[in-house]
């Protein structure tokens, strides 16, 4: 009669160990996707926070457009740049006059602020041009630039190829 061995044999050793790192190994590549699919979000998602921010502070600073206070600050405009007084948010948690003029920079529309203060609030895929609405009856009339006259439009269009965003000026209707 055979006596009865405990223990395992060197080929039973061996496939252990094969399968063991195998599953190591699978479990490494999943974390290893798992953290640049995370990665991937993070920075998608910083992208849509900064592309909203941006649209939301242009909204803001047209919405709060002052007209009529004095002629350095009167509303103008041409097809990449316009200019015009508004009230802006300061650190200290109130809101200040201040001087706005929105460049239209290739695909980017950038503000600055008076002085070196710049911000880019929106970048499109395409070259980005201003237009500037007087009377919407119609589908509307729009120029390509605006006298600083004592009246600003009732919008600005933010137009990239066949992307418009229409800003609406101060608080109407």
């Amino acid at each position: 009669m055979a006596a009865v061995r405990a223990g395992f044999t060197l080929v039973e050793l061996m496939v252990a160990l094969v399968v063991s790192a195998v599953v190591v190994l699978g479990a490494r590549q999943l974390l290893e996707q798992l953290g640049e699919s995370a990665h991937r979000t993070v920075v998608v998602a910083a992208r849509a926070d900064r592309a909203a921010n941006g649209e939301r502070l242009l909204r803001d600073l047209a919405g709060r457009l002052e007209i009529g206070r004095n002629a350095a600050a009167r509303f103008s405009g041409e097809t990449g740049e316009t200019r015009f007084a508004s009230w802006c948010e300061v650190p200290s948690g109130w809101e200040e006059r201040c001087t706005v003029s929105l460049v239209a920079r290739g695909t980017s529309l950038v503000a600055s602020f008076g002085g070196a203060d710049t911000l880019t609030l929106l970048v499109r895929d395409a070259p980005i041009e201003l237009r500037y609405l007087d009377d919407p009856r119609a589908g509307g009339r729009w120029f390509t630039s605006w006298g600083a006259g004592i009246t600003a439009p009732l919008a600005i269009a933010v137009i990239a190829g066949g992307d418009t965003t229409i800003v609406r000026i101060g608080e109407r209707g």
